[in-house]
């Protein structure tokens, strides 16, 4: 009852620099249904005050005090973001592609920062303990408008390319390439291309290992069906395409449960307890879902088939004697 009328007064409170008195504010909450007392809705007001993370704002210059939510806490006519709401804008920022455009980024991050202050600054436990990604992928825009410009026009181009040689890493100029497509992977953006006149092969590498693109004035070279195919046998080499039933067992409190990650076709949920959940996937057994599941591994448990399971299992075990 008592959190009912807390969120009640926070969705009455006005936007600053407009404030409501105690008076009219008690008013309105005996119109929704709460007979509260002056001093108990003083007491309330001030409480929620101290917390110092629900954005109040109290006008003291006269009595009696203007109540009222700061602008930049919440915006528009938005209600007050529940802890649910803030929990999901706090792990979104965290998973949100590389890939994915910088306005979108700037919206998602400015409702995080409000998320934020609905924890009064301190992140939530189970949000903290989340893997983060070692590979912060910066993407230069003016880059990718070179080599979409080159697709669609359908000219070839000089760049650099970083390779990894007999174990030394180098830019290495590339007089003649030829663009063909650029594509998402795990949220990192990839060029398709091939090399030169002399190169049969197609390519594929992270857009951030390529600079100094420049415009030839030569008409790209276009890769036959044959070479297409090679390039995606090359990409696949190793993965298995078996489908196989997922299933894992995940914190109540986890990515997963909350729906920002799938690891294929969900069939069915189970809550054992508390504490934890079964997922059942329909998915295919690949190279990248072990690298996906090893990478949540210290909070996400593989139950079936057994031959992932012990997958997950020798690379742990590898893992844990590299540091013994």
């Amino acid at each position: 009852m008592i959190l009912h009328r807390h969120l009640s007064i926070l969705e009455l409170l006005p936007i600053a620099p407009s404030s409501i008195s105690t008076q009219k504010l008690q008013h309105r909450l005996t119109e929704r249904g709460f007979e509260v007392s002056m001093r108990m809705l003083q007491r309330d007001l001030q409480s929620l005050y101290e917390q110092g993370c629900f954005g109040l704002e109290k006008d003291s210059r006269s009595k009696p005090y203007g109540w009222s939510i700061n602008a930049q806490w919440r915006g528009g006519n938005a209600r007050v973001m529940s802890s649910e709401v803030a929990e999901h804008y706090l792990l979104l920022e965290q998973l949100l592609p590389q890939s994915v455009p910088s306005d979108v980024k700037q919206l998602v991050h400015i409702k995080a920062e409000q998320a934020l202050k609905r924890f009064n600054d301190h992140v939530p436990d189970w949000l903290a303990t989340l893997p983060k990604s070692s590979l912060k992928v910066n993407i230069d825009t003016q880059l990718v408008a070179q080599i979409e410009h080159a697709i669609k026009h359908k000219r070839a181009v000089s760049a650099e390319l970083y390779r990894v040689l007999y174990d030394e890493a180098h830019w290495l100029k590339f007089a003649e390439l030829s663009f063909y497509n650029l594509v998402e992977q795990g949220g990192v953006l990839m060029a398709q291309f091939m090399v030169g006149k002399l190169h049969d092969k197609c390519y594929q590498m992270p857009v951030y290992r390529i600079r100094n693109v420049h415009i030839l004035q030569k008409t790209r070279r276009e890769p036959s069906t044959e070479q297409l195919k090679s390039l995606r046998s090359a990409i696949n080499k190793g993965m298995s395409q078996e489908a196989i039933e997922l299933v894992i067992k995940v914190p109540t409190h986890s990515a997963v449960n909350q729906g920002f990650i799938e690891l294929g076709e969900l069939t069915d949920k189970q809550q054992i307890d508390a504490k934890y959940v079964l997922f059942t996937y329909q998915t295919i057994d690949s190279e990248q879902l072990t690298d996906e599941l090893f990478k949540f591994a210290h909070w996400l448990e593989v139950v079936k088939p057994e031959k992932l399971r012990q997958r997950i299992v020798s690379k742990l075990q590898a893992a844990a004697n590299i540091y013994k």
